[in-house]
């Protein structure tokens, strides 16, 4: 095989999922006046090595430790019109030694809905997130989001994280502001 060819395969990710998780937590996504359908709704949770520079590998000149991450994707079902629910482990991956340093140790940082109204590319991506504490704690969170970036935003690919409140936005232009809640609840595997 030509040096081409190997660089141009995918790498696989650095870690391993645990293939009986235990800690399962819903994750429950709520629309209020959108201005229409989305055709792609898609959950992802990150996690991060918390002792990556006792445990990741070491850069030849800095010695720094880059941030060890890997983003798992999470299947979010319809339940209505303006709900979708998906489920999460927060102990997905297995901690393991990956550089012979010492065993990383992986914990959940976020998970994340992304929602488009096409199946394309193209077109306004709607992001959400909820941080680990409160899906721990059973907590839920809203952004607002502006509907004029629906469907696309100047017909182009474009990330939308919305704002957390609308204190800024005069009460006559609300209403131009639709929610995406993510609520998370303790459950069983």
């Amino acid at each position: 095989m030509n040096a081409t060819a190997a660089d141009t395969r995918a790498t696989p990710p650095l870690r391993t999922l645990n293939p009986n998780p235990r800690r399962a937590y819903e994750i429950r996504v709520t629309l209020a006046n959108a201005p229409g359908p989305f055709a792609v709704v898609e959950g992802t949770a990150q996690f991060d090595v918390i002792n990556a520079a006792q445990c990741g590998k070491l850069q030849p000149l800095s010695g720094a430790v880059p941030t060890i991450a890997s983003h798992e994707p999470f299947a979010l079902s319809r339940v209505s019109d303006t709900e979708y629910v998906g489920t999460i482990h927060t102990d997905a991956i297995l901690d393991q030694d990956y550089y012979g340093r010492g065993v990383c140790r992986w914990a959940l940082t976020e998970a994340r809905v992304r929602l488009r109204a096409h199946a394309g590319q193209a077109g306004t991506r709607f992001v959400a997130g909820l941080p680990a504490q409160q899906i721990i704690a059973a907590g839920s969170k809203t952004r607002y989001f502006w509907k004029g970036y629906y469907p696309s935003y100047e017909q182009r690919e474009f990330g939308d994280f919305g704002s957390e409140h609308l204190q800024a936005v005069s009460a006559d232009k609300r209403d131009e502001f639709f929610t995406i809640t993510l609520t998370a609840r303790e459950t069983t595997p």
